[in-house]
């Protein structure tokens, strides 16, 4: 139907989505996604794509170029403690985009969170491509950025990395993406 006629599915299962996204790519269909979202003022207003949703090279760049960004200035203009707020969604969402990049770059897709299915056909060389680097550097970033998920204890609170740190993880793994793209178009 996609190819004659526009449609339009609604579903808030995240295995759903998956499998849609799975049959337009198979088919050549570039879909769009529209979130939706509960406002104060209504149901249903238009939000930004989840990170879950999104290339993980393209929400690097966001995370990267505008967030990143914001949390400085308001470290600058408000203080330690406001810039926390801020710093730990980064960190949140830096934790899921590691996740992201580790399935849909390193793994090349073949397995996925929320698919059923494991799709090896035409992407199963591509898992010669890993190299200890690699996994030493998703373990160390998975590592680091798992605590600031989990409850700390009082007595020893764990500070959230400042700005430039920040900047500086999401720059190595802006340059991974880069160097891992350069071995898979290589070979």
């Amino acid at each position: 139907m996609c190819n004659t006629r526009q449609v339009v599915v609604f579903t808030h299962r995240l295995s759903m989505f998956s499998l849609l996204q799975e049959f337009a790519k198979k088919h050549s269909i570039d879909p769009q996604v529209v979130c939706l979202q509960c406002e104060p003022w209504g149901i249903g207003e238009p939000a930004d794509t989840p990170l879950f949703a999104k290339r993980p090279d393209k929400a690097l760049n966001s995370m990267l170029y505008e967030r990143s960004p914001r949390a400085r200035k308001v470290l600058e203009k408000l203080g330690q403690q406001e810039y926390e707020l801020i710093a730990k969604g980064i960190c949140s969402d830096f934790r899921i985009l590691l996740e992201r990049a580790i399935e849909n770059d390193l793994l090349a897709d073949i397995v996925q969170r929320f698919r059923r299915d494991i799709t090896t056909k035409g992407k199963i060389h591509k898992l010669a491509l890993i190299d200890k680097k690699d996994c030493q550097f998703f373990d160390d970033m998975m590592t680091k950025y798992s605590r600031y998920e989990h409850s700390q204890p009082n007595e020893a609170p764990v500070k959230y990395p400042p700005p430039d740190e920040l900047q500086e993880d999401m720059e190595s793994l802006k340059s991974w993406f880069e160097e891992f793209k350069k071995r898979d178009s290589a070979g």
